[in-house]
């Protein structure tokens, strides 16, 4: 079976996987690339992440870097470094726990290395000295912060250790390149390379491939305005932000502005909405937006659902007040399950995705209700499924749609007679979506 680049994976790939399933699963390519990217983040299980608090007021490239490194045999094993996107914030994939020490610095001459009195910052114990990060087997994920500065200065040695360790060879051909990039802020456009259509399946099948080479987050499609109001969307499964060129047209844009959440939709949902979760509030104190909107597709309502409830119940942010889901599968979807049970290779989103899977049994657990008006979107234009009941919008069933905690959460509930694609693109839906926006916006 070749592989897959139908549209209807853009959407809600887990409905298309039910086909797979039928024909013979098996041969598909898709499962052999799933099953070599599982594989550098099984063998790479450790990670590294943090946050350069400074990085954006830096006139020039930022690069962080993680280096295995042997101080006492003065043996550098193993680099990895990111030239920095926007806002700052950074992980690593790395394979041995012991002996991995984190820098950055700004390259203020750009010849590619740090020199004596350039902004730089390296990880430091609670004494102020220069240590290994404490990664362990019972402490596999560590979060780091800092900020440069030119009072901090990179150690001769590490300098020195670099040079025979690259033995002549360029910098690009000796790294690791297990880094991701985590974006805040970035000024794009919705015809970036990087938001092809292609790339919503890559970020499916392949979601750490597509992490670490182009990097995922939250992105901007013009500076940012603190007279107009963020809408931050959220795509669905094997989506990208193009997804929402229609609703961008009809978009005011005197009144709000518009935000994407880009992600490799293949990753677990609770690390997703995390993700989410801590970069919007680090936009928030970057610029202090007195109020958000959400409007989510698909599977990125769960995700969406998930980080409101985290950034206003768990963290007590109040700028988040409007939430309009579209087509989302609440209650997940039946293909999911099955995928589980009998695919060659698992997509880590869907374990969350099956029905009854723990995330989904929590997703409700914190009612948004009185704190967050949530606007529930749903199509049911059917289309005959051999995964699904008879009642659905050609992706998700209805029953996932209205799922009764959702129905019992939301604000108001509104169906369309649209398939799960065409409610993205139809006039009396986003019509609507326009009146909720404004009415949830302060007058002018």
């Amino acid at each position: 079976m070749t592989k897959y680049t139908n549209v209807g994976f853009k959407f809600l790939s887990v409905s298309f996987l039910g086909v797979c399933l039928i024909a013979g699963m098996t041969g598909c390519e898709n499962f052999r690339l799933l099953s070599r990217d599982l594989k550098t983040v099984d063998e790479n299980s450790y990670r590294v992440g943090g946050l350069i608090t400074n990085a954006d007021a830096q006139s020039v490239k930022v690069r962080v870097g993680v280096v295995e490194w042997d101080r006492k045999a003065n043996r550098i094993r193993s680099v990895d470094r990111l030239d920095h996107l926007a806002g700052g914030g950074f992980a690593f994939l790395v394979r041995n726990p012991m002996n991995q020490y984190v820098f950055a610095s700004a390259d203020l001459n750009n010849n590619g290395q740090w020199d004596l009195g350039e902004p730089a910052w390296a990880y430091t114990n609670q004494e102020g000295q220069l240590a290994p990060v404490p990664l362990s087997k019972e402490n596999p994920v560590v979060h780091l912060r800092g900020a440069l500065s030119t009072a901090t200065r990179l150690p001769d040695a590490l300098i020195e250790d670099g040079y025979r360790w690259l033995e002549g060879r360029k910098v690009e051909d000796a790294l690791t390149k297990l880094g991701i990039c985590f974006v805040m802020g970035e000024v794009v456009t919705l015809d970036d390379p990087r938001f092809k259509t292609e790339r919503g399946p890559d970020g499916l099948w392949t979601p750490a491939s597509l992490a670490m080479k182009q990097g995922f987050g939250i992105y901007f499609l013009e500076k940012y305005d603190p007279v107009r109001i963020p809408v931050l969307f959220i795509h669905g499964a094997g989506g990208t932000p193009q997804d929402w060129r229609t609703a961008m047209e009809k978009l005011d844009r005197k009144t709000y502005q518009p935000w994407f959440y880009f992600y490799p939709s293949g990753m677990r949902l609770s690390s997703l909405s995390e993700t989410l979760n801590e970069g919007i509030k680090l936009l928030h104190n970057r610029y202090p937006f007195k109020r958000l909107h959400v409007v989510a597709h698909s599977m990125g309502g769960l995700i969406a659902r998930d980080f409101i409830s985290k950034n206003v119940i768990h963290d007590g942010c109040s700028y988040i007040d409007t939430f309009i889901s579209v087509s989302s599968p609440f209650n997940g979807h039946e293909a999911a399950g099955m995928g589980v049970q009998w695919a060659p290779s698992v997509v880590p989103s869907w374990h969350d995705m099956e029905v009854g899977s723990e995330f989904l049994r929590s997703l409700f657990k914190d009612p948004l209700k009185g704190k967050v008006n949530h606007h529930l979107f749903y199509s049911h234009k059917a289309k005959h499924s051999p995964v699904m009941p008879s009642e659905n919008d050609g992706a998700v069933s209805l029953a996932s749609q209205l799922r009764r905690e959702a129905q019992e959460d939301a604000a108001s509930v509104q169906g369309y007679y649209e398939d799960h694609v065409s409610i993205l693109k139809a006039t009396h839906a986003l019509r609507r979506a326009a009146e909720i926006l404004d009415e949830a916006s302060p007058k002018k």
